[in-house]
């Protein structure tokens, strides 16, 4: 029961990582100047400094609407 415990804990760990490190990586190659809201640092630095809830954060309000087809 206890290694269940901990191989769900991981894998949400491991998750919420992925999303982080994705978030700080778009926020990183995405051009100054096409973000919603800010700019750049600002938009890192929430990442960086909010860790989870920080790259939720950039992902919802900051990031460039994608290009319509």
């Amino acid at each position: 029961m206890e290694l269940l415990f901990f191989a769900g804990f991981l894998l949400v760990g491991l998750a919420a990582l992925a999303v982080w490190v994705w978030a700080l990586i778009d926020a990183i190659k995405t051009p100054d100047g096409t973000f919603r809201a800010g700019n750049q640092l600002i938009w890192v630095l929430v990442i960086l400094f909010g860790n989870l809830l920080g790259a939720i954060i950039y992902l919802i309000v900051g990031r460039p609407a994608a290009p319509i087809r």
